[in-house]
Formats: C-alpha cells, structure tokens, sequence
C-alpha cells in the first residue's frame, strides 16, 4: 500500500507539471517560423513552424528563452493565463552595425561596426554627418578620421539628453484605461468594433505592451490617436488569432 501511494504521488506531480502552453511568434510585419523557443527551467526547446505557431511543455513562473539570429533574445516568465489560451511573441530586430553612407560625394565607406557606441545614436551620428561633412574629413589613409567623430560623441548625448525620454504604455495601464468608465475604450470597443472576445481582452492587452505605444497617448488630448493605435493592433491580434484556431484544427 505504502508503494503504491508513492507511485500514485510521483504520478500526480508528474501530472501537474507536464502541462502544455501555446503561442505564436511574429515581427512587425507577419508571424515567423523556425524561432527557438526553449524553457530555460526544464531544459526543453522547441521551434515555431511556419504559421509562427508553437506548442512547449512549461507550467507558471517557468522561463522562456526567445531567441533566433538577427533578433533580440527574449526572456519571458509563463504566466497561469498562459494555460489556458495561446499568447502573442513579438519579436525585435537587432542591429549593431552602422550603415554605409556617401562623404563630400565620394565613393560609401562604411564607417564601422562599432558595438560600444549604443545602437540609439546611430542615426543621429549619420545624420550629423551629412549636415556637416566638413567636421569628418579623411586621415591621411584615406579612412574616416575616427578621432573627429570620437570627439563629436559628447555634443550627441548632451543633445539626446534633452529630450524627454520615452515611456511605453504598460499592462496595467490599459487595464485601467479599459475599467467601464471611458467612453471610448470599454468593452464595448473590444466587442463590437475590434470583434474581440471578452476572454481574450487580457491577452490582447498583452500585445498592445509588446507594441511600445507612447504613454503620451493616455493623455486626453492624444486619445484619438491612441484610439487609431489600438484599432490598428486590434486588427493584427484578430488576424493572428483567426490562424492560431485555424492551425488548431488543421
């Protein structure tokens, strides 16, 4: 008797733990296959095919490691909702290299693949470069003059410290915009324009967080546009959502 409830314990904890959870994976523009998805907690992996669809033994508080090349390695805590109903990985392109670009009409050198130098600036470099070619002449070999645009670095950061830094429209901000008192973000929104069932609202928030929209939106002189950014997304979340069951059911 003694055995056989040992057995029937492991069985249960074995029971428990074995659970599967499901999501899809996509970038900006469509749902991605063949990105790695591995619970970092039990050692397991597994690849989304090619409607970004993926299926992975993991329980709550496990963690997912996201990652696949030219993208951001992502890590993500499973959540109990996660159990229940799909859920949305959007990935994030990296780029640590600065583009070609043409100096006083020359032939495109590039400038180089400076990792130290934080990927934010690197536009502002570029176009500093091409208002003012003059302040990024040539060393004697023929490269740029690196030691100029060393120097220059410090005018860019004071320049970006100026501006007020970006903050991105969190989870429970929208769950708090969405609370039944808003006459233009409610449940009737979700329902009735977005087609957007009620039982998928929290996961759809999600992805609005995964959208980085501006916390200046909430502000009630911008809820047009946060209106016109949440449409947008609401559209994009139907979609995935519509192929999600439909890959359920092929």
């Amino acid at each position: 008797m003694k055995q056989f409830f040992i057995l029937f314990t492991l069985f249960s904890c074995i029971t428990v733990t074995a659970q599967k959870i499901s999501g899809v994976v996509y970038n900006a523009t469509s749902k991605v296959e063949d990105i790695k998805i591995e619970n970092l907690t039990t050692k397991q992996s597994t690849f989304s095919n090619k409607n970004g669809a993926f299926t992975i033994s993991a329980k709550a508080k496990d963690t997912l490691k996201v990652s696949a090349i030219f993208y951001i390695t992502q890590l993500i805590v499973v959540k109990h909702i996660y159990e229940k109903e799909p859920f949305v990985i959007q990935l994030k392109k990296a780029n640590n290299t600065l583009e070609e670009v043409s100096i006083n009409g020359n032939q495109k050198e590039k400038i180089a693949d400076i990792k130290t130098i934080n990927v934010s600036m690197r536009n502002q470099i570029l176009e500093d470069i091409k208002r003012n070619p003059h302040l990024y002449g040539k060393a004697p070999s023929g490269n740029i003059d690196f030691i100029k645009i060393i120097g220059l670095i410090g005018k860019l950061f004071k320049n970006k410290n100026k501006a007020e830094p970006f903050k991105p429209i969190v989870y429970q901000d929208l769950v708090s915009l969405f609370n039944g008192t808003n006459k233009l973000f409610n449940d009737a929104l979700l329902i009735e324009t977005l087609n957007i069932d009620l039982e998928n609202k929290f996961l759809f928030f999600e992805l609005c967080e995964a959208k980085s929209i501006n916390s200046k939106l909430l502000e009630d002189k911008n809820e047009l546009e946060l209106l016109e950014n949440i449409i947008t997304i609401g559209n994009e979340f139907t979609t995935i959502i519509a192929n999600f069951k439909k890959n359920k059911t092929d």
